[in-house]
């Protein structure tokens, strides 16, 4: 998996365990698409500007619930 070999020494896999890639000021395009697709939304130029446009004004990682809310989707229950 590509975010095992950009984010981490270990590979997450190695122990049962996934990576979990968050989304903040520090963000980037490829942190929003990794978020996405692990969510099953379908990615767009827009709605990832939309994302990173609210990370960067954030100052600190948004909440999938938040996130789940920028696209639109309803948002899970705890």
């Amino acid at each position: 998996m590509t975010a095992n070999m950009v984010y981490s020494g270990v590979p997450a896999h190695l122990f049962g365990l996934e990576q979990i890639i968050e989304i903040g000021p520090m963000s980037g395009k490829s942190n929003v698409a990794f978020w996405m697709e692990r969510h099953g939304i379908p990615e767009s130029d827009e709605l990832v500007t939309k994302i990173l446009d609210a990370a960067k004004k954030s100052s600190r990682v948004l909440t999938d619930d938040e996130l789940l809310n920028l696209c639109g989707a309803q948002t899970r229950k705890s």
